[in-house]
């Protein structure tokens, strides 16, 4: 039992390239009403969408965040963010928990393990911090 092929004829006038071929399907679609999102306020307080950490982190002269990669004995690497007060073990547990990795905190900074200073940054940036 052998299928039939089917063909399709594309020989006809070339599609211009202004044309949408999904014109006749705009027709066809049902009626929904459109719900808008709610805006969000941007003069709304930090405390409304957030709690105020309780670490602050000083930036360089030249406005990065002081994070730095360090090699220790038998080829470890750490990833050190300097410059910070506050509580810094809540820092590193939400730090640990993005890295998957372990660390320590100090007085004024934090070490976690390997090379992570990319995630490290882009987490405080996200955290706008």
């Amino acid at each position: 039992m052998k299928k039939e092929k089917i063909r399709i004829d594309t020989s006809g006038p070339p599609a211009s390239l202004t044309s949408n071929p999904f014109a006749e399907l705009l027709g066809n679609l049902p009626e929904t009403p459109v719900s808008s999102p709610a805006p969000a306020s941007s003069a709304a307080p930090r405390s409304a969408d957030k709690p105020a950490p309780g670490f602050r982190i000083a930036k360089t002269r030249k406005g990065g965040y002081p994070i730095f990669l360090e090699k220790r004995a038998a080829g470890k690497t750490v990833t050190v963010l300097r410059n910070l007060s506050g509580d810094t073990e809540s820092l590193l547990s939400l730090l640990k928990k993005r890295c998957a990795a372990g660390g320590k905190a100090f007085e004024d900074s934090i070490e976690i393990q390997g090379d992570h200073c990319a995630k490290v940054e882009a987490f405080l940036r996200e955290q706008s911090l």
